[in-house]
């Protein structure tokens, strides 16, 4: 009985599918930029001389604030990530990749529409309601030793990240990528070496479907950097998953789910030693030439990811 399974399997993974292209969202959180966790959900490698360019902007906001035994924390504050992607397809079933953010930190601007935002889906704020305003403080205190404050506002680069891309079959690639440090760990965002392997499988619909799909699993790699060095994971698990229709000619519609394993370690704090569970969901307008995406992203593992964040990308088709 088992001896069909493994052909079964063969075909599924082998079979052409409607391609997924999947929201460039993953977690936004200032505590998770020194990790490398990957745009996700491209199951196709590009043809050679093929190439796809992509900006975005990112939105997010986050709040949060606890005290347990010996820990406190309180993450509040705003980004604002504006990336470019490139990728060309080199032939034979290879591909090269590049994305490159600046980032701006601060207390922001998005409070008020937040909690009005969360009141009107029946959302928890979490206690955002009785903070300051528009504030920019990340502090974390262990045992009576301030182990992180910060404060400084402001412009930054993001972590520079190349990455490469080969394709197992039609519809299943196999990905690694390269995260250098050229972040700012000052102001959260990176500024420590990583890098991330992963496997990327668009779901095996008919090519001529309404419906298209991903599912993608890898493992993140990560120096420690300075902020909370001693208690930093090297080693993350993240996987994500997405299911897309083609609603209209032009009008496509998204859900999308990014999972990861803890980022930190040896603390009884939910922001620092939980899972992380990101939900993205949203529509996109395609035209010949272009796409354009917005999206929107809640924590469905509260504390351990931002509470909101919206993500708006163009994106050129291949040429």
């Amino acid at each position: 009985m088992s001896r069909p399974i493994l052909p079964l399997a063969a075909l599924i993974l082998l079979a052409p599918a409607a391609q997924a292209e999947p929201f460039a969202t993953f977690n936004q959180a200032a505590l998770a930029q020194g990790f490398d966790l990957p745009v996700v959900g491209h199951g196709r490698v590009l043809a050679a001389g093929d190439s796809a360019t992509a900006f975005s902007l990112d939105l997010t906001s986050e709040y949060n604030t606890d005290t347990t035994g010996a820990e406190t924390i309180t993450l509040d504050g705003e980004s604002a990530h504006l990336t470019g992607r490139y990728r060309r397809g080199l032939g034979g079933g290879f591909e090269w990749g590049a994305e490159l953010a600046a980032v701006h930190v601060g207390g922001g601007f998005m409070d008020s529409f937040i909690e009005n935002w969360h009141d009107f889906f029946g959302l928890p704020n979490g206690g955002r309601e009785l903070a300051p305003q528009d504030r920019y403080q990340y502090r974390y205190e262990k045992n009576g030793v301030v182990l992180l404050d910060r404060t400084e506002e402001g412009w930054a680069l993001g972590d520079l990240r190349v990455s490469g891309g080969w394709a197992a079959s039609d519809n299943l690639a196999l990905r690694a990528e390269l995260k250098l440090p050229t972040g700012d760990e000052d102001k959260l965002t990176g500024g420590n070496l990583g890098g991330a392997f992963w496997a990327d499988w668009a779901l095996p619909f008919d090519v001529d479907s309404r419906w298209s799909g991903f599912v993608s699993g890898g493992l993140s790699l990560n120096q420690k950097g300075d902020v909370l060095e001693d208690q930093q994971e090297t080693l993350v698990p993240f996987g994500s998953a997405g299911a897309f229709l083609r609603a209209t000619q032009k009008i496509e519609l998204g859900v999308q789910l990014y999972a990861h394993g803890p980022l930190y370690k040896d603390s009884d704090l939910d922001q620092l030693s939980r899972n992380g569970l990101q939900f993205a969901f949203g529509g996109r307008w395609i035209e010949k030439a272009w796409a354009l995406d917005i999206a929107f992203q809640e924590d469905l593992i509260t504390k351990s990811s931002p509470d909101f964040s919206v993500h708006v990308g163009v994106r050129l088709q291949p040429q």
